[in-house]
Order: structure tokens, then C-alpha cells, then sequence
């Protein structure tokens, strides 16, 4: 197919189609692994044995089109790249008019619009990901074209192809893995005001979406026909599903399905595999987990490791690691603390609990972490509930982010504007917090007991999307919604003072209710988000307003090295 082959030129890496660090020779065993070599979290288990071909990320790419541009789109598309886009847009979507005797508009007519612009559209598939895995993608505009913004635009349910390099300038498209779509959300603090250019790429946060599982496998390092049949047999004992979770397909390669439960935690099931014993004889595990519990008191153990095989042995082992719970070394009592969790114990979630309280303990944020994965352990929120009005704004968002991911009912989420955002409200103590995401899903959280716009004020949006205005006597504010096509403006609107209420105002879908009154203006996420950031800032809402940003390091580990390097998978 030559549709990637005119517009990625040689930016583009090539296709992971195994093992990133493969090492040389015959032997096949990742580099990490030789640092658990002697240690009883790796000796007989699943992953001494055997290493996952193609865990890497695998990229996938397509071409697609944004709408809702007004005039700051681009006709411009290469005929290659035109003729492939019309194809596409005729099969993933139905262009014909509901309305008896109205004309339907055509892609060739969409794509000649300075409403809409072409764009390449990239994301990676996670290793393992089963159909309906959400993943983030960027967009951004076909190089050559005239595009001026993709502010206020909209993707087009696009379809994700596997791509790989085959020259410096040429790539090729694969299978279809996925499809995108939904609405951009670019820096809301990139400059273009109203005329001038703007963002000319973005994000849709968890707009991609995985259509066909994604194969994966365990490489035996040395091929044997009655060990990958034991490899077999433990997983499906261990993993009960309605369907085979490990198949041996050859005496080199055990297939694995993802069970149900899992979906949600790809990352720990692949984990989790690799740690499994190859036996289940109840004396062997007895005797190991008394191994386990006296190497996990060295300093120098891979302590996540252990806690990783401590789960794989089962609720057998909870009465030996419970006398670690209370462990004067933090890094002893907070992985015996997971293990516990893990299982199902109480008392190991109160072990964990209590370094996500702690301000003093390395593993704050990722006690609470564990505490937000524990998801069938009712008792794993209330903590979590707790933190929300700690006096660290980044343990506030990590404790929200927590609950999110437990789809806590506390939280009174609720989506505005069909899937503009969800405004989340949490009436804590403590100092006024907002707090947006801009991967995963589009959310707001206000954190405070009563947040509200405190006259004067005074903003306009430098696209001249929506003017707020209030005098210092006012008890409302009043709006002034422009539309970006045309630049039709709205009349003068009244709107709350009360955060909540007003986000709902300005994201909800343009309407009115039976009385004429407006019940939403259809502002883009990015609009809200600058609008929120110029009220914090000003003092009109006491609060602090913070921006998600991906990848903190506190929730990845501890704040300084401890224990050796390791790798869960």
C-alpha cells in the first residue's frame, strides 16, 4: 500500500518484531536476567525458562481527517494519499442523509473544506493488548499542507495500520490493529490568537482503540516438547478460564491468552507469568516461600521480584509473610505488604496503607498505587479517600488518580458534553487543587468544599471563542460564546459562579432547555482548561491548577535507588 509511503518519509522506525536486546549466540537470555540468577524469586520459575517474543510496543499508524476547524483547514492532499483517504472514509463511515429529500455530503466534498484537514495519526499498541484496550495517539497535520490549527478539531474514526521502514524514505502499512478517533486536545497554552496559527498537532487521550488481540508468546531458551507442555498445564491450573490461557503450540513457543481479569492490568499478568514456579508440589512451595521471606530481608534482594512469586504461591503463604508486615525496614514491610494485598489480606493491605501515609516512606507513591490496582479490596479506598486532602498536591492527584482507576463511587463523576470530559467533584478539606488530565481520558477534578469565581474578572480566549466577564457586585458571570465557523457570536449569557456547575455550562453540548435558557456551549476540553488555568492564576478561583504530567517518577519507584536492578518482566 503506498498511502504511508507519501507522507512518513524517514521519520519512521522500524516494526518490533521481537526482543528489543536479543543477545548474541544460542543461549537467547535477556541481560537482566543474569542479576537474578542466584536469587529464589527467578531459580524454577516460568521465566528462567523462557523470555516473551515481541513485548515491546508495536507502532501503528493511519491517515485521517479533522472537522470543526472553521476556516483554519487545508484542501491540500496528495492524490496518492486522496484517492486512499476517500476509500477509507466511504467504508468506516455511512455519508448518506437521514432526511427524505436532503442532499448528503460527500468525503471528496469534506476533504475540500477549510473546515477539515488531513492528518497522520500514530500510537502504539501495548504488549498483549486484547480488543477494546484504550491507548493515547497524536495527530498532527500532513506535512506540505496549509493547515493553520487543529484547535477545536475532531478526528474522524480512523483506522491504525502496523507500519515499518523499508527505506530511508519509504514505509509500508500492515494489518489493521486498531482504530482512532474523537476530539484533539492540543497545548492549551500554545500561542494563535483569533487570525493567527495555532497548534499544528495534538492528542486524542485514549482515542485509539485495539479492534484484534495482539498475539503473545513465551520463547523457551531451550526447546523441549515436555517443558512447554508443563509450561502449559501450571498456567491454565493457576489461571482458571473459560478459555486456555497457555497453549503449546511447538516445543519453542506457549501462546498466551489474557484472561478477563486482567485486561485492565496487562502489564502485571505478563509479570506475574514470569514468576510463576514451574511446580506446583505443595512442599516445594512451602520450602520456597520460607526462601523467599528470608531473602526479601536483604537490601540488596529484588525485593519486587519476590513479591511477585509470593503472589504466585498463592493464600498458602499468607501466615509466613504476615510476620513481615511490621518489619522495621520499609522496603521489607512494604513488599510483604503488596504480596499481602495481592492475596487478599487485609492486614497486607493495612501494611501498605500506612506507607501511603507516611511522608517519610520511599514507597509512598507506590503504596498507593498498589492500593488503586487492588480493586476487589473495598477496605484498599478508604486510605486512598483519606489522602485526597494531604497538604502534597502530587500525593492528592496520585490518590485521585488511584481512585479513578477503582472507578471509586466517591468521586460523583460525571461526563459532560457526551465525551468532551468527566468533571469529577471532591468536597476534601484543604487547600482549593484542579487538577486535568490530558492522557488516558479527559477528566477535571475539583478538590475543595467550594470552589467558585470570585469577582472581578475578566477573559477572553485569544481565539475569541468565549469572552467572561463579572463586576465585583456581580452574583453571576456573564458569557459570550463565538462560534469558530463563521464567527457568529451567541447573546450575552449568565452563567454560575460555582465551578461545578459552570464547567458543566461551558462543556456540555450546545443547547438550550424548554425555557430558551442555554445548558451547554460545546467549548472544546483544551478552551476550558486555558479558561480554568487564567481564573487559578488570577485569583478568581483559589486554588492551584495542575496539569497532569505523564510519567512522574514517583510513581514509578522509590525517590532513591534501593535493592538491586530488576526487571518484572
Amino acid at each position: 500500500m503506498a498511502l504511508l509511503a507519501c507522507v512518513t518519509g524517514g521519520a519512521c522506525g522500524p516494526i518490533i518484531l521481537g526482543r528489543e536486546n536479543r543477545l548474541k549466540g544460542r543461549s537467547n537470555v535477556p541481560a537482566e536476567v543474569e542479576l537474578l540468577r542466584g536469587s529464589a524469586a527467578y531459580r524454577d520459575t516460568i521465566g528462567s525458562l523462557s523470555y516473551y517474543d515481541a513485548s515491546g510496543p508495536l507502532a501503528v499508524r493511519g491517515i485521517g481527517l479533522v472537522v470543526g476547524l472553521g476556516t483554519n483547514g487545508s484542501r491540500d492532499c496528495p492524490k496518492a494519499v486522496y484517492d486512499e483517504l476517500v476509500q477509507r472514509l466511504y467504508k468506516s463511515h455511512d455519508f448518506s442523509s437521514p432526511v427524505v429529500g436532503t442532499r448528503s455530503i460527500t468525503p471528496e466534498e469534506l476533504i475540500d473544506d477549510l473546515d477539515t484537514a488531513v492528518v497522520v495519526v500514530q500510537g502504539e499498541l501495548p504488549p498483549a493488548a486484547v480488543a477494546g484496550t484504550r491507548f493515547d495517539v497524536t495527530v498532527g497535520v500532513l506535512p506540505g499542507t496549509q493547515t493553520r490549527s487543529l484547535r477545536g478539531g475532531r478526528l474522524f474514526t480512523t483506522e491504525l495500520d502496523v507500519f515499518r521502514q523499508v527505506a530511508p524514505s519509504r514505509t509500508l502499512s500492515g494489518q489493521t490493529l486498531a482504530r482512532a478517533g474523537g476530539p484533539i486536545l492540543v497545548n492549551p497554552f500554545e500561542d494563535g490568537g483569533a487570525g493567527e496559527p495555532g497548534p499544528l498537532s495534538g492528542t486524542v487521550p485514549g482515542g485509539g482503540m485495539v479492534t484484534k488481540d495482539r498475539p503473545i508468546r513465551l520463547v523457551l531458551t531451550q526447546p523441549s516438547h515436555v517443558t512447554a507442555r508443563r509450561i502449559q498445564d501450571r498456567l491454565n491450573a493457576h489461571f482458571p478460564s473459560r478459555g486456555r490461557v497457555a497453549n503449546a503450540t511447538s516445543p519453542s513457543f506457549v501462546e498466551l491468552n489474557v484472561p478477563t481479569e486482567y485486561h485492565a492490568d496487562l502489564g502485571h499478568f505478563l509479570s506475574l507469568v514470569k514468576a510463576l514456579y514451574l511446580s506446583g508440589d505443595p512442599n516445594f512451595e512451602a520450602v520456597r516461600a520460607r526462601e523467599l521471606v528470608n531473602e526479601l530481608r536483604n537490601p540488596q534482594a529484588p525485593h519486587a521480584r519476590i513479591a511477585l512469586c509470593l503472589e504466585g504461591l498463592g493464600r498458602t503463604v499468607t501466615s509466613v509473610i504476615q510476620e513481615l508486615y511490621a518489619d522495621s525496614r520499609p522496603y521489607v514491610s512494604f513488599h510483604a505488604g503488596v504480596a499481602g494485598l495481592r492475596l487478599g489480606d487485609h492486614i497486607g493491605a493495612d501494611a501498605v496503607a500506612l506507607h501511603a501515609e507516611n511522608p517519610e516512606s520511599l514507597h509512598r507513591f507506590q503504596a498507593i498505587r498498589a492500593l488503586g490496582e487492588a480493586r476487589d479490596m473495598g477496605s484498599a479506598a478508604a486510605p486512598l479517600r483519606k489522602l485526597l486532602g494531604d497538604a502534597d498536591p502530587r500525593v492528592r492527584v496520585a490518590a485521585y488518580e488511584a481512585l479513578v482507576q477503582r472507578q471509586d463511587a466517591t468521586l460523583g463523576s460525571r461526563r459532560v458534553g457526551g465525551d468532551n470530559f468527566w468533571l469529577d467533584r471532591l468536597a476534601v478539606e484543604g487547600r482549593g487543587l484542579i487538577y486535568a488530565k490530558r492522557s488516558g481520558e479527559r477528566r477535571i477534578a475539583l478538590f475543595g468544599n467550594d470552589l467558585r469565581c470570585l469577582p472581578p474578572i475578566l477573559y477572553r480566549a485569544p481565539d475569541g471563542c468565549i469572552t467572561a466577564t463579572a463586576e465585583e457586585s456581580d452574583k453571576t458571570l456573564t458569557l459570550l460564546r463565538t462560534a469558530r465557523l463563521g464567527g457568529v457570536a451567541s447573546p450575552l449569557l449568565s452563567a454560575p459562579l460555582e465551578a461545578g456547575p459552570l464547567l458543566e455550562l461551558l462543556g456540555n453540548d450546545a443547547d438550550v432547555d424548554a425555557d430558551g435558557q442555554a445548558i451547554g456551549l460545546g467549548l472544546p476540553y483544551t478552551a476550558v482548561l486555558r479558561l480554568l488555568h487564567h481564573l487559578c492564576e488570577s485569583g478568581a478561583i483559589r486554588a492551584d491548577f495542575v496539569l497532569e504530567q505523564p510519567n512522574l517518577a514517583e510513581l514509578i519507584g522509590p525517590s532513591r535507588p534501593e535493592g538491586r536492578p530488576e526487571s518484572e518482566l
